[in-house]
């Protein structure tokens, strides 16, 4: 068996409450080491793509990791897919059906958002520093809120129990050390068989957002560079998700 160096969350902080955990590593990126994880029990500024709002009230998992001294956001992509990988991985015991990972940085259960996942980078120099996000329902109550763009359902509205946040984070810092390292070694290609039985609305028509607009196409895989294999109009296309 390989032996992985704890490499995310070998430097772990926690907080009560902030207004981003990507926000502070982003403008901080001296006061952090590389891998370092910051976790909030609740965010008052949290945000997705777009600089969307995400409700990070107390019950969830909100947590930023660093990434320093990378070439380009770019090549982290991979780690954007396979942190999803990781949350999945991570809350298999709870047992649940129906869960999906929506290209490029969401994950589903029966089409309901359960997780939503952030890259963002800063650049000092020729680097980059890159900081991923998470934001994971466990506990709070979200299937009943009105102004979300998506339905939403939490970890404890799909079980019917109380999950242990902490033990989830615990579970998903072990994942993404396995994962990164196998990322590093350049062998993210041997994970695409498990990431594709996870893809959302695999050979099924979706609409999606993107900056110039809506597009109507459907999924066929993840790719080798972490796009998305897809049909528009029955043409073959990649999505890259830096267009996002």
């Amino acid at each position: 068996m390989e032996t992985v160096e704890k490499i995310i969350g070998s430097h772990l902080y926690m907080i009560d409450e902030i207004d981003s955990t990507n926000k502070e590593l982003l403008e901080n990126v001296q006061k952090y080491e590389h891998g370092s994880l910051l976790c909030a029990k609740k965010q008052n500024a949290g945000r997705g793509r777009y600089k969307r709002e995400w409700k990070s009230q107390e019950g969830g998992l909100y947590f930023s990791y660093i990434l320093k001294d990378q070439q380009s956001i770019t090549n982290i992509y991979p780690m954007v897919l396979l942190t999803a990988l990781a949350v999945v991985r991570s809350i298999s015991f709870c047992s649940i059906k129906g869960i999906a990972i929506k290209w490029p940085n969401d994950i589903y259960v029966n089409h309901r958002k359960l997780c939503g996942i952030l890259a963002e980078s800063v650049s000092m120099g020729n680097k980059s520093h890159v900081v991923v996000g998470v934001g994971l329902n466990v506990n709070n109550h979200v299937a009943n809120l009105e102004d979300l763009r998506h339905p939403a359902v939490s970890l404890k509205e799909c079980s019917g129990a109380t999950v242990d946040v902490f033990q989830v984070l615990e579970y998903i810092i072990e994942e993404l050390n396995s994962l990164y390292f196998l990322f590093k070694q350049e062998r993210f290609s041997e994970l695409l068989p498990e990431l594709n039985r996870y893809l959302y609305s695999k050979d099924s028509q979706i609409e999606i957002q993107t900056p110039s607009g809506k597009k109507t196409i459907i999924p066929l895989a993840f790719t080798n560079d972490a796009k998305l294999h897809c049909l528009e109009s029955g043409k073959e296309i990649d999505l890259f998700m830096g267009e996002f």
